[in-house]
């Protein structure tokens, strides 16, 4: 999904069209093999950081200068961005996302995707890809392509917040299924293929990535970036990438994990999570 989404296809618009006009809804999970499930919830995309799960607010205070969210949805993220002082870009292709940015707030809401952002608009000092937003990379060579495109819009000491799911943890049997046919194709196991829909609304297929810390790892190690801070609540991640040279390793420090907290496992979609 590269391109502004139509009315039609737009079902995580609406859902939060709809939540922020008091009606909540509840959104699926289509995947390609035939697996639907229920995503999660519009109220998680409208949550304050106080009650954001202990890893994220962690990972949030990498969060400095000129700051870029990807797939801002809501704009939890943007918003509490601003209200640190920071400039922010918040860009979604989904429409009805960017009218509830603009409703709540959010300075400079755009309907962009994350492909057409150039030099044109400025350096950034922050990527926020939140909310699985990392996965939308899709694969393995568009996670590296999307890496390096990023270190070219980046300052020199700047930072790509994210987070993700791990593929290999709480995998039930149509998990693991999946993952071996990926193998089988020649994809990475988190790969997924899926659509939202909501009402009669419906998003075209697209392609998700979710990879372990060690996977992310070794696809920061062959473009400008290295992992420089990973929390874990499995299977969720939460990873800060740095350009600068201010860890050696490259493998990143783990800080320690706080009680798990009881959760329904998530395909992993940017719109479920």
């Amino acid at each position: 999904m590269a391109q502004a989404l139509a009315d039609a296809e737009d079902a995580f618009g609406h859902l939060l069209l709809d939540f922020l006009d008091g009606r909540r809804g509840q959104p699926l999970l289509e995947r390609d093999d035939g697996h639907v499930g229920s995503a999660l919830g519009p109220e998680v995309f409208f949550s304050e950081r106080g009650t954001w799960p202990a890893e994220e607010q962690d990972v949030f205070e990498a969060v400095s200068g000129r700051v870029l969210d990807v797939d801002a949805g809501a704009g939890r993220h943007a918003l509490e961005a601003e209200r640190h002082g920071f400039e922010v870009l918040a860009i979604d292709i989904s429409p009805g996302a960017l009218e509830v940015c603009n409703r709540r707030g959010v300075r400079d809401a755009r309907l962009l995707a994350l492909e057409d952002v150039g030099p044109e608009l400025g350096e950034f000092d922050t990527v926020l890809m939140m909310c699985g937003n990392f996965g939308l990379v899709g694969d393995r060579e568009r996670a590296l392509d999307t890496l390096r495109r990023l270190a070219g819009l980046t300052s020199s000491n700047a930072r790509i917040v994210l987070d993700t799911v791990d593929p290999y943890v709480d995998a039930d049997g149509s998990d693991a299924a999946y993952a071996v046919r990926n193998r089988e194709r020649g994809r990475m196991p988190g790969q997924v293929t899926i659509r939202i829909r909501y009402g009669e609304r419906v998003t075209p297929w697209y392609d998700l990535l979710n990879v372990s810390a060690q996977e992310l790892a070794e696809l920061a190690k062959e473009t400008r970036w290295h992992v420089e801070l990973v929390r874990e609540d499995p299977p969720d991640i939460y990873a800060v990438l740095a350009k600068s040279a201010r860890t050696a390793c490259g493998r990143g420090r783990a800080l320690p994990r706080r009680a798990r907290r009881p959760r329904a496992r998530s395909t992993g979609s940017p719109r479920t999570r």
